[in-house]
């Protein structure tokens, strides 16, 4: 079944390893971490996506990121045109996320090329030193990666 992300839960799985705002945030992030890694299929998608679906009102209290926001959506779309122009991949297209794909993503996300919609995020510190660390410890590898 194709994984439907929006701009920044897209961004973010880059950088992510088990952090998060609460247990269960965590444990479906990192299970769809898992599915992308065992070949599932990607969609960037506008509005609520498979992260925001599985949010419970703790969740969303936690992170104070509800996926309606307006101004949630103008950080989706800075990081849709920015991934857009890394991967030619536009939204509702799906596709494969390999090994080489995450490659390139992390390399444009190293390099600022596609961090504009990070501008803001409280998260930003830490996802600067897990790229800096040339992502250890991250549990996105893509499809087929070992």
């Amino acid at each position: 079944m194709t994984i439907r992300l929006r701009g920044h839960h897209f961004l973010c799985l880059l950088t992510y390893k088990g952090l998060g705002y609460t247990p269960a945030f965590v444990e479906n992030m990192t299970a769809v971490a898992m599915r992308i890694n065992a070949g599932a299929k990607v969609i960037l998608h506008a509005g609520p996506d498979d992260i925001c679906g599985a949010l419970t009102p703790a969740d969303r209290a936690a992170c104070n990121h509800d996926c309606a926001k307006p101004e949630t959506a103008a950080l989706d779309e800075m990081a849709e045109k920015a991934t857009a122009a890394v991967l030619g991949h536009g939204l509702d297209e799906a596709f494969a996320l390999d090994a080489e794909k995450v490659a390139q993503l992390r390399a444009a996300f190293l390099t600022g090329e596609s961090r504009a919609a990070c501008g803001l995020c409280r998260w930003r510190a830490v996802c600067d030193e897990i790229a800096q660390s040339g992502y250890a410890h991250t549990l996105l590898k893509g499809a087929h990666a070992a």
